[in-house]
């Protein structure tokens, strides 16, 4: 019951913080350091999403080897 009032209390807030989050004002996306900047930006969205998967092996992984 918990796990569930919190999933459901970060979709809300999540949903609510999103449009304010991509409404910031512009930049310039001609400019020589907008890739890098872009980039910098989506490193640590897949260093996270790496981790996680990494996570979930292991622990699938041990979970199959206590179950033999």
């Amino acid at each position: 019951m918990k796990q569930r009032f919190s999933a459901a209390l970060t979709s809300v807030s999540t949903l609510l913080i999103a449009p304010t989050a991509l409404a910031h004002p512009g930049h310039d996306h001609a400019h020589w350091s907008s890739s890098m900047v872009h980039l910098l930006w989506i490193l640590p969205t897949v260093a996270a999403l790496g981790l996680a998967i990494t996570m979930y092996r292991r622990k699938k992984a041990a979970t199959q080897s206590d179950n033999k």
